[in-house]
């Protein structure tokens, strides 16, 4: 009953700084050099984020257990469970209710956000920076027997920093909370209690009492939230008649429960150095390309002492031995990091040598070499092209690639350190998180690609491309699928227990899907994906009065996108599909593909204007989760995802030799994303929310 979606921005205000340099010269020997150098800065001062989140685990739990004498249980059972009829009286004073018993003198366990529909948002700042330095240098020489040549060198360095950070809130902070001990002044404090449920236990009093003094109560009942924050509820406006201010959670207390943050400080440096050397062997006949490349990564993440799983890897804090099945942290929800450095080293050598067969065929035959850390390929490439008829009217040519790619896993992928989302979990009926683990073991990704394109040029201006495109992917670097993972749990929980994190640990197996709490999931390799389609281009550009008018077609159609069948050991996991004009929700190798995207275009230039103007068009493209539901208004609503149209119009005016000003207008029918049966109710990766924008840019340049 939490909507989170009033405490997330579409766009969160930020600020951006840049500042950029170049020179570029010549020697006295006729070598050309250039030297440039950039900084930037992006702060979002203020990132807007839910309240709180939901507790880990969901289930039962001491950690936040309300006992009689809590003072907001005893308001409650005076309002509601004080006299018999009431709805709570049983619960409250003692009785039987069905086949339960109650005593009256029972712990309540709270399970919950500490706080979610009472607000307030949670406001945290993060910060990126990136500088970079480049140079080059080119020129031309004598070689091969007086042949002219020409070589590039380059050298590049460059570094990003930033943070992540989320709000989270100590178990051991809501464990004093509930028992009177809570907020800044108390000083009481916890200590491991392995023989606990808890796992902890109250500290040295030193005097204090509970909710006495400065230790506070936190109290989780609605007598102590007199407004919501949630918009269109009955109490945004009007008081709750339940709220007592004596019971409220004050301000100090809420401070120091819920201020408290997982901060990952993560930095990521790259150097590339290149030459390239490229010449003539026979004029109009064979050229030649080759070079070397060295490229050096690395990336390493820094959490904050809190935030260390290596530090501080139990519910309390300091604490180094609990159970492996209580090593999340010493936060309710929010998971911890483990310190990170890791580098990949690549050298890479190519080569390419374009060949004339006579007046009506080209050919380029090319190699790429990289070897990795842990890996290498050779891969090679052949493209082509086929002058079929040339005349004064018209030029008609086919063209076309054949060739292998290859990619190693990133430094992302082979991280160790978990990366944690919230996650809908259907069997929970609840979001809980789901870590996903990076794998040194990961095999390289690698393809076999080629495509075919027919080319008509006309004297009249007129352009058109058909390109037929295939593209065959072996081992995809992907996560396995949790959901999946989920559903099939209860029926093969020998196979699936090293995923699901039960009540009593990770890889138990002792629980049900309904009463899971936590999914670890890894990055591993998909067995593959082929996918295949057609590109179009159609374009004309005339004289018309004073200037030129201009207008084009482009659009792209996935024919196929098939997944192969992902399975873990005997049981498959997902079953092989065609994801091509779906949704794919909860399919890691495959994003919403709907099948057709276009995009027309007139523009006409005269002058020192130009206006143009586009015309966006996104397909419809079906929900399979959707329609297999039982639910009919599921699937009247959510079955078909509707098709997408926007409008662009831009206009620009070159005022004088390097001044512009610049106006453009961003979806100007204001058209709203077509409804999806996703968290935020339209497909983020297809469709753009924000509506219509306008856009007023001003250019000045100088120099020579």
């Amino acid at each position: 009953r939490f909507r989170y979606q009033p405490y997330d921005n579409l766009i969160e205000d930020m600020s951006h700084t840049r500042a950029f340099a170049e020179i570029n010269g010549a020697l006295d020997n006729g070598m050309e050099y250039h030297v440039e150098g950039l900084w930037s800065e992006a702060e979002i001062p203020n990132w807007y984020t839910t309240p709180s989140y939901p507790p880990f685990p969901l289930t039962d739990t001491s950690i936040m257990e309300a006992s009689p004498d809590h003072p907001g249980r005893v308001a409650f059972c005076a309002d509601y469970g004080a006299e018999e009829g009431d709805p709570y009286y049983v619960q409250c004073q003692g009785g039987e209710m069905g086949d339960v018993t109650y005593t009256g003198d029972e712990n309540w366990y709270f399970n919950g956000r500490p706080f979610g529909n009472s607000g307030p948002e949670r406001l945290l700042g993060r910060t990126s920076r990136t500088w970079r330095a480049a140079a080059s240098a080119n020129g031309d020489f004598t070689a091969f027997g007086g042949r002219d040549a020409h070589f590039d060198l380059g050298l590049s360095y460059s570094r990003t920093e930033g943070n992540y950070n989320l709000p989270g809130v100590y178990v051991e902070r809501l464990f004093l909370g509930f028992r009177g001990f809570g907020g800044p002044d108390c000083g009481v404090g916890v200590v491991a209690d392995p023989g606990s449920l808890a796992g902890m236990g109250l500290g040295p009093l030193n005097g204090q009492v509970a909710g006495q003094g400065n230790c506070q109560y936190y109290n989780p009942f609605s007598n102590a939230i007199e407004h919501s924050q949630q918009p269109g509820s009955p109490f945004e406006t009007n008081p709750n008649p339940d709220y007592r201010s004596g019971l409220a959670n004050s301000p100090e207390l809420r401070q120091w429960l819920a201020n408290n943050e997982v901060d990952l400080q993560s930095t990521a440096d790259m150097l590339v150095a290149d030459a390239t050397l490229t010449g003539t062997w026979i004029e109009d006949v064979v050229s030649y390309a080759g070079g070397y490349q060295f490229r050096l990564l690395n990336a390493s993440g820094d959490p904050n002492d809190a935030g260390d799983v290596t530090i501080n890897p139990c519910p309390v804090i300091g604490d180094t031995g609990c159970s492996e099945e209580d090593k999340f942290g010493p936060y309710a929800f929010t998971n911890v990091h483990r310190p990170y450095d890791e580098s990949q080293t690549v050298h890479r050598f190519y080569a390419e040598v374009p060949l004339s067969l006579g007046s009506s065929f080209d050919t380029q035959l090319a190699a790429n070499y990289e070897f990795h850390d842990v890996a290498s390929s050779f891969d090679p490439k052949f493209g082509w092209r086929y002058q079929v008829a040339q005349t004064s009217d018209y030029s008609l040519s086919l063209r076309g690639s054949l060739q292998t790619t290859f990619r190693t896993p990133s430094l992302d992928d082979v991280n160790q350190s978990p990366l944690t989302t919230l996650e809908w979990i259907n069997e929970t009926g609840a979001y809980q998180a789901v870590d996903r683990i990076g794998s040194k073991d990961l095999e390289p990704e690698r393809a076999f690609t080629y495509n075919a394109v027919l080319v008509l040029i006309t004297a009249a201006g007129v352009e058109a491309t058909f390109d037929y495109w295939s593209y065959d992917f072996s081992d995809v670097i992907g996560s396995m699928p949790h959901g999946a993972i989920t559903a099939l749990y209860d029926e093969n929980k020998e196979a699936l227990k090293q995923f699901i994190v039960c009540p009593d640990g990770i890889g138990t197996g002792r629980c049900d899907a309904s009463q899971l709490e936590r999914v670890q999931v890894d990055i591993v390799n998909w067995p593959g994906v082929s996918t295949s389609g057609l590109d179009l281009h159609l374009g004309v550009r005339q004289d018309a009065g004073p200037g030129q008018v201009s207008a084009s077609l482009d659009g792209s159609y996935m024919l196929d996108y098939k997944t192969k069948a992902l399975k873990l050991g005997d049981l498959e996991l997902l079953p092989e599909q065609d994801a091509a004009g779906y949704l794919n929700f909860g399919n890691p190798v495959a994003t919403s593909l709907p099948t057709l995207k276009g995009r027309t275009s007139a523009g006409y230039y005269w002058n020192a204007y130009t206006l143009v103007s586009h015309l966006n068009y996104i397909s419809s493209y079906e929900d399979r989760g959707s329609n297999s539901s039982d639910n009919e208004m599921i699937k009247d609503l959510f079955g078909t995802i509707d098709p997408f149209v926007t409008w662009d119009l831009s206009f620009l005016w070159n005022l004088s030799p390097g001044v512009s000003i610049a106006l453009s207008g961003v979806n100007l029918l204001d058209s709203e994303p077509p409804l999806a049966n996703v968290e935020q109710g339209y497909d983020g990766f297809t469709h753009d929310p924000k509506g219509r924008q306008l856009k007023l840019a001003v250019t000045y340049g100088f120099g020579g």
